[in-house]
């Protein structure tokens, strides 16, 4: 991104989210009261028009992916907004449609890139965990099952990750799942006949862990040793007229040097 590219993006969210505090704060304080619904609409309206803009220049330019998240969470605004003009909504589900908005977003950048951004499978899926407590809040009043979903969901997030970012990359999701479950059945269980059994038979789920763990390591096939390679220069070719020497034995003179015939001493004396 160039000097001037930044410069834009940084005003173009300036403005951004000045507009949205100022319309969101006008709206909280009941300024705009005498014109509802009509106001609300044009709320609603502005936001949606606004995420699906952000939304669009992410099409333009897909490196950005960055730009999902205030996308979806404009959209997700505007549906609150618009829910709010509906007095048979619940007021739970509007606070429910922002964190979906984000589950989303993150499940967005996720898609974008499945093998990097694996990541944004635990945002993504607490976003939605939170989201379906909150609607829960409607029609269930105790505390321990709000609890126990509430974990057990966060333990299927990490089950999740396990399953889609890579069984051999990322096993170690399944330990924190397992206890987030455990826990939330525990949760559950209070006040209740099946927490005592819980309690006393909740090591064996360690045991099934165990052994699933080492079926898994025994189903790996075991590494070769390493073995020391020595490398080896290749032998320069002979001439075939040559045939091969042996260590001490000269058969044409070294490059650069002269043979000179010299005559007996006998002959010279003669």
């Amino acid at each position: 991104m160039t000097r001037g590219e930044r410069r834009r993006s940084l005003l173009f969210w300036a403005a951004a989210l000045i507009l949205a505090g100022v319309l969101l704060l006008v709206f909280n304080l009941g300024l705009l009261n005498r014109y509802e619904p009509l106001a609300q609409y044009i709320v609603a309206g502005l936001l949606a028009l606004g995420g699906a803009a952000i939304l669009a220049s992410y099409l333009v330019r897909r490196t950005t992916y960055w730009r999902l998240m205030p996308g979806w969470t404009l959209l997700a605004l505007a549906a609150m907004v618009y829910l709010s003009t509906l007095p048979a909504v619940p007021r739970p589900y509007l606070a429910s449609v922002i964190f979906i908005g984000l589950a989303l977003a993150f499940a967005t950048v996720y898609l974008v890139d499945r093998i990097e951004h694996w990541w944004a499978i635990l945002p993504g899926g607490f976003m939605l965990v939170l989201a379906g407590v909150i609607a829960f809040t409607v029609h269930v009043k105790r505390t321990e099952t709000l609890g126990a979903a509430l974990f057990v969901g966060m333990g299927l997030v990490f089950f999740l990750v396990y399953l889609l970012a890579g069984p051999r990359r990322h096993w170690w999701a399944l330990i924190p799942g397992g206890v987030l479950v455990l826990f939330g059945l525990i949760t559950y269980s209070v006040d209740n006949e099946l927490q005592s059994a819980l309690l006393q038979w909740w090591p064996a789920v360690l045991l099934i862990i165990g052994a699933v763990l080492a079926w898994m390591g025994a189903a790996i096939p075991p590494s070769q040793p390493d073995r020391l390679q020595i490398n080896t220069a290749p032998r320069p070719s002979l001439p075939p007229e040559t045939g091969r020497g042996r260590l001490g034995d000269y058969t044409q003179p070294a490059p650069g040097a002269s043979v000179e015939i010299l005559p007996d001493p006998d002959e010279r004396a003669g």
